[in-house]
């Protein structure tokens, strides 16, 4: 069984969450490719954690949440995506398979919860959130999400949550939530207005609620 993620989480941790279009001729393709660079990634000592998955509404969406000890940008790139063999095939191959660019977005941590009867498993519901927040109500929704994202950790089909302020644009939070099979009719539906709640006065827009199918997790050696 695997360490829960969210309890090696860092506030210092470089996170990424990365999105991918594939070509659907390219799926199985990119996913075995996709699977051996992690498999690799997970080795190296700076690595903490990833989840991968695809999208719900449309199975050539893909998309990693991953986090490093690395110390910026910068060093992620000149000694992980620069300096690693195992890299080179993947990366040339990866334009060619994808029917847009893929998009890499830096994560500030904020916060993260995680409950200790749950490890993440194949069938858990996942959630992506993205919130663009007025600049001079930022600390006030943050505190508002706390208590909410708390008051979530309480439920019992919770897995686990890590809350971000996006690095190179400050107006942007995200959430990014697990769940064990809630039972609930309608889970999806009530989450979403729950997380539409959290100060709506504050939020410029309420930019993508997304559901994510998981298809594997992975922590450091």
């Amino acid at each position: 069984m695997t360490t829960n993620p969210a309890k090696l989480a860092n506030p210092d941790d470089l996170v990424f969450y990365v999105k991918y279009h594939i070509k659907p001729d390219c799926v199985e393709e990119f996913q075995k490719r996709w699977f051996a660079l992690v498999d690799h990634m997970r080795r190296e000592p700076s690595f903490v954690s990833a989840f991968v998955h695809q999208d719900t509404a449309d199975p050539t969406k893909f998309s990693m949440y991953e986090r490093w000890t690395e110390s910026s940008k910068e060093d992620f790139m000149t000694y992980q995506m620069a300096a690693k063999a195992y890299r080179e095939a993947y990366e040339k191959r990866l334009p060619e398979m994808s029917s847009t660019p893929r998009l890499i977005h830096i994560l500030r941590p904020l916060a993260s919860w995680a409950n200790p009867k749950f490890e993440p498993v194949e069938n858990d519901l996942i959630f992506y959130v993205n919130f663009q927040i007025k600049p001079h109500r930022q600390a006030e929704w943050k505190e508002a999400a706390l208590i909410v994202l708390n008051e979530m950790a309480e439920e019992r089909a919770f897995v686990c949550a890590f809350l971000h302020q996006d690095a190179e644009d400050s107006s942007r939070f995200t959430v990014y939530d697990r769940w064990n099979k809630p039972g609930r009719e309608n889970f999806a539906d009530e989450h979403r207005k729950l997380l539409e709640s959290i100060l709506p006065d504050a939020v410029l827009s309420f930019r993508t609620f997304r559901i994510l199918k998981p298809l594997g997790n992975w922590v450091g050696v």
